[in-house]
């Protein structure tokens, strides 16, 4: 009980990635609903409304509201976009030294319209659980600067694996190394979360990242 008086949000922070982890784990592993179904209705569900269910009411608005912005928007979305940019930049040239082209897959006005829809949900969903509510709680209880960074990308990346593993079945070096981006990413994010105070940036940079994936995949 000491330890979940002294460490409360972390516990909490553990608790809300612990159901969410089990939940679309299980999804991952049973079913495959269209990305529009699984981003629009699935995901809000789990990734947001779990934490709603598990933080006390009074708590609402300052983890699901108000970590929006108390920041400059507009510089908000200015680095949000130059850390995706420079996914796009890094994922392009990988993709370069792989395969020997940069021709994007597929891409017509249709398939570009969808993915931008699908992106943007996405990248709300994700970053609102991690840089807004775990990464919060987290370096509410965890002092020092790179630690509750480096966990809460690390929950971040993790949180991807059953899809890797049990969706799309990778090798297990590609899995490592798909992890391996994933961390990357949720580490730049809550960087950009906690330095400006702006949950825009995250998101902006966040499809970013889904852009780089889904011109060079």
């Amino acid at each position: 009980m000491f330890f979940f008086r002294r460490f409360n949000k972390l516990h909490s922070a553990f608790k809300v990635y612990a159901v969410v982890f089990v939940l679309w784990g299980i999804y991952r592993l049973v079913f495959r609903f269209p990305e529009e179904v699984e981003e629009t209705f699935l995901k809000p569900i789990v990734f947001v409304g779990v934490a709603m269910l598990i933080e006390k009411p009074k708590n609402w608005l300052k983890y699901f509201m108000e970590v929006w912005g108390s920041g400059d928007w507009v510089k908000a979305l200015g680095w949000g976009l130059v850390f995706g940019l420079g996914y796009v930049v890094i994922y392009g040239f990988s993709s370069f030294l792989s395969f020997g082209n940069l021709q994007p897959e597929g891409l017509t006005g249709s398939s570009i319209l969808a993915f931008t829809l699908i992106g943007i949900l996405t990248s709300v969903w994700e970053e609102w659980l991690f840089p807004g509510y775990i990464f919060s709680h987290i370096k509410a209880d965890i002092k020092g600067v790179w630690l509750p960074r480096l966990l809460t990308a690390a929950m971040f990346a993790a949180v991807h694996s059953p899809i890797l593993i049990f969706w799309y079945k990778f090798a297990p070096q590609t899995v490592i190394f798909q992890l391996t981006m994933l961390f990357i990413l949720g580490t730049g994010n809550v960087i950009l979360q906690e330095k400006l105070k702006n949950l825009i940036a995250p998101v902006v940079s966040h499809f970013g990242w889904g852009l780089a994936i889904f011109l060079f995949r």
